[in-house]
């Protein structure tokens, strides 16, 4: 059988289509699974305890998303989504804002634009007994948003804990994927976990005792029952009239000095008695 060679012109004609949907093809397969990670959460319970009051809470977009695991063994609880922007983890934390451990870990900013208005929404969700640790995204969307939450630490010292990792991972590309965005291998991985967890240095380790309502001043001094009336113990009946001393009893009444004979004859007697018988144990 002989191979006839065709002219250019088919050829390119037959290969165009081919190559077209080739490329359709791989250009499908390579966006697709990418678009569907986009809202893929993940939420790691700690795989240690710290010994005291809820585990600390970190929340993220995909960057958190790869070291989750790792951040478990720092006792952790971490919920991370793929593609998460600021105002998305926002709403994420307003849901859940009652319970909110002493220490909230922040790490988005990577998808989309971050404001000082949005950092401030954070700092009311968190509240001032607690702790907000913000974390700078490396090579995000939008590249002044490291430099804004820089500045928001500056601003709010006893508030916001600056974790700086655009800066500390700024000369080790080995600590990322090609994109230069996610988190490339073990070394990359242990660096943002070791960075995320080092703000438990700083933690407060529970929360404060709730204070008393105070009374507002408009309400009712509280008064006192009134004490019970007491009344007067009953008057002794009228007493009775004795009767009149006999004419025998006037004439012979008992003097003292009787009674006091009387008495000293009593006790001459118990003392005879006393004797008598102590004389007759000793015989």
């Amino acid at each position: 059988m002989r191979l006839v060679p065709l002219p250019i012109t088919q050829l390119a004609r037959r290969a165009c289509p081919v190559a077209l949907v080739m490329c359709a093809a791989l250009l499908a397969f390579r966006v697709a699974p990418a678009s569907a990670q986009c809202g893929q959460t993940t939420n790691v319970s700690p795989r240690r305890s710290l010994g005291f009051g809820p585990p600390p809470l970190a929340v993220g977009d995909s960057v958190l998303y790869d070291a989750a695991d790792a951040l478990s063994y720092y006792g952790f609880e971490t919920n991370a989504m793929v593609c998460r922007t600021m105002a998305q983890g926002i709403t994420w934390l307003e849901d859940d804002h009652q319970t909110l451990p002493p220490l909230v870990v922040v790490a988005l900013g990577t998808n989309g634009s971050v404001t000082m208005g949005q950092i401030d929404q954070l700092l009311t969700l968190v509240g001032p007994n607690r702790l907000l640790a913000m974390v700078t995204p490396h090579h995000g969307d939008y590249g002044y948003v490291p430099g804004l939450i820089r500045l928001a630490a500056q601003q709010h010292p006893g508030s916001i804990l600056l974790l700086d990792w655009d800066r500390l991972s700024a000369d080790h590309p080995d600590w990322f994927a090609p994109d230069g965005i996610h988190l490339g291998g073990t070394a990359g991985i242990d660096a943002f976990a070791h960075l995320v967890a080092s703000s438990l240095l700083l933690a407060p380790t529970r929360l404060p005792a709730p204070t008393r309502v105070p009374v507002p001043a408009h309400a009712p001094a509280p008064t006192r029952a009134p004490a019970p009336t007491v009344k007067p113990p009953p008057r002794p009946p009228h007493p009775v009239d004795r009767p009149k001393p006999t004419t025998s009893d006037a004439t012979n009444p008992v003097q003292p000095a009787a009674v006091a004979r009387a008495d000293g004859l009593a006790w001459s007697v118990v003392s005879a008695l006393e004797a008598v018988s102590l004389s007759l144990v000793g015989a």
